[in-house]
This record gives C-alpha cells, structure tokens and sequence, in this order.
C-alpha cells in the first residue's frame, strides 16, 4: 500500500488570494449603492456608471481571488 502524502499549500499564493478577495470586498457594496443613488437621482448618469463599472470590478476581482486560492490548494502547472 502506497503512503499517499497530501500535497501542501503555497501559502504565498494563498496570501495573495485573500488580498484580492479583501480589495473586493469595498466594491461590493460601493457598486450597489452607487447604483441605487443612481436609479432616484436627476443625472443617473454620474452616478450609474462607476456603480456597475465597480460592480464589474468587484465579481472580477472575487473570481480572480478564489481562483488564486484554488491553485494554491491544488497545484496546477500553469504560472500564478
């Protein structure tokens, strides 16, 4: 019987997962606010285009991060 050794976390990589996943977390609630002042002001305009462009952000940033931590998890040969 083979001694199977579980493979260890890059705890680097791990770090630099949970940055990305913390600098995501103003632009999940900056975006629908934005937005929501947006929807009830006189010029939307000011006000709903930095509101999605920071709710685009902020899924891109939360995607990044959990992919980041995944590699660190499961070593992949691709470069992080």
């Amino acid at each position: 019987m083979k001694d199977q050794q579980q493979p260890s976390t890059d705890k680097q990589v791990l770090q630099k997962g949970i940055t990305r996943l913390m600098m995501a977390i103003p632009f999940i609630f900056l975006g629908p606010v934005l937005v929501y002042i947006g929807a009830g002001s006189d010029h939307p305009i000011i006000f709903l285009m930095p509101g999605i462009a920071f709710c685009i952000l902020a899924v891109y940033l939360m995607f990044y991060g959990i992919r980041t931590i995944l590699d660190s998890m499961f070593k992949t040969d691709k470069r992080r």
